[in-house]
């Protein structure tokens, strides 16, 4: 650490000694639902988050569906449960290889400015792909080569619009911000999932891509005017890239192993959560018997529950300490996919949607509050990079469950895998005593 600024190291030692400081002042009394929206900045992003998730969930319905129409076996009527599951995964897995480089270069770089480029390029990426849809040439090839060139601009936008949430409200309402930008993923699986399955059974898919490149192009035009009053001057290009690189690493390795923890709690989330939408294709059509607006039903039952979340989070806080209610959420979740797995009625498949909607939201807003609170702003997009590197696992998940279903079915893929994240979260939630313990 020799060489270091005098400010980032007793930024740290604060971060080490006292994990969440920022996050502890005593919250304004009376509801406080939209209180971050009072920032015009954050009120440009939140907005800006609408339109990047709309595109987000339309992009996971839009594939899958593709791909399971396009393998479609004509005596079965099946299309192929390990394709149609991976082809949205696919998405995450360059942040395996690309999300630390990607956390160097935001703490070297204009981070807004990096956003509004990389948007742009995936505004072009989705109109292409639309007319190649829409020309009746497209293969599955193709969808798979879209989700991954896509997923190398997710690698670098993704941590960077969790950087500007940070740097466009004071540290005492991270936890409010982080809900209502929840809200805006939980809005956008209940509209776009409802607008995509729409799409698909009235003028065709080919129009969830036209959709999908215009709410890109939105996001970078609302991010034009943002401004960053919470971002401290960055001295990352005071050293070499393997130095910033090596800091970051060190840092969350020898001086905070809380939000090392806290990121192995988002691998769960990441294997076993995070799969169930790209899979909705296979149960729905295996498991239940029906089509796209059902999956879509589905989607939208997971986004309702969690915003309902999301606003009761987002005014009144949390009713336990954040850690505990990450803990308590995996292993509720992780419940409810494991009743969905043995679920052949629709209505009682709609209500594990919703649990498990519900604790996703609990589980996210309190961990990326907590990792975000304890992080120097000098640090930020190399840890929030390492953070959503976890994201590259989702892949794997996806295709270990996709295997199972072609293997045995529905049903007992996600029985073996729901199981499994209950007995790790059950685990987790003993003997992670100092997350527990997180404010």
């Amino acid at each position: 650490m020799e060489g270091r600024p005098s400010n980032y190291v007793a930024h740290t030692r604060r971060s080490v000694e006292d994990p969440g400081a920022s996050l502890n002042r005593p919250r304004p009394s009376g509801i406080q639902t939209f209180s971050s929206l009072a920032s015009k900045d954050f009120r440009l992003l939140w907005t800006g988050g609408i339109f990047s998730q709309m595109a987000f969930w339309l992009q996971i319905l839009s594939l899958g569906w593709l791909v399971w129409e396009l393998t479609k076996d004509p005596d079965t009527g099946q299309g192929s449960a390990l394709l149609s599951g991976t082809v949205s995964g696919l998405r995450a897995l360059p942040t395996l290889v690309l999300s630390p480089w990607a956390g160097v270069l935001l703490d070297r770089v204009d981070r807004r400015k990096s956003v509004i480029v990389v948007q742009f390029i995936l505004g072009i990426l989705a109109v292409l792909f639309a007319y190649l849809v829409a020309s009746g040439s497209v293969e599955v090839w193709h969808a798979f080569v879209y989700s991954a060139v896509t997923g190398v601009c997710y690698a670098l936008a993704m941590p960077a619009l969790q950087t500007l949430i940070v740097n466009t409200v004071p540290p005492h309402n991270l936890g409010n911000a982080f809900a209502l930008n929840a809200m805006t993923v939980n809005i956008m699986r209940i509209t776009g999932a409802l607008l995509g399955g729409l799409l698909i059974t009235t003028v065709g898919i080919k129009w969830n891509f036209f959709v999908e490149s215009g709410a890109y192009i939105g996001l970078a035009l609302l991010l034009i005017p943002l401004k960053t009053p919470y971002q401290e001057q960055s001295t990352a290009r005071s050293y070499s890239v393997l130095t910033n690189m090596k800091d970051g690493i060190s840092y969350l390795w020898r001086e905070n192993r809380i939000i090392f923890h806290l990121l192995v709690l988002n691998l769960i989330l990441n294997l076993v959560f995070i799969p169930i939408p790209n899979l909705l294709p296979a149960y729905t059509g295996e498991v239940l018997g029906s089509e796209a607006d059902v999956g879509g039903y589905l989607m939208a039952a997971q986004g309702v529950a969690g915003l309902t979340a999301t606003i009761f989070i987002a005014s009144l806080g949390f009713t336990f300490k954040k850690g505990k209610v990450g803990l308590i959420a995996l292993a509720t979740g992780c419940a409810a996919i494991l009743g969905l797995a043995q679920s052949h009625w629709l209505f009682l498949s709609l209500a594990m949607m919703a649990l498990m909607g519900v604790s996703q939201t609990n589980f996210i807003v309190s961990n990326q509050t907590l990792v975000q609170g304890m992080i120097p702003d000098t640090l930020r997009g190399r840890i929030t990079s390492i953070y959503t590197l976890m994201m590259g696992v989702s892949p794997i998940g996806i295709s270990l469950i996709s295997l199972f279903i072609e293997m045995y079915t529905a049903s007992g893929a996600l029985t073996i895998v729901s199981s499994v994240g209950l007995a790790l979260s059950l685990c987790f939630l003993v003997s992670f005593r100092q997350v527990r313990q997180l404010e």
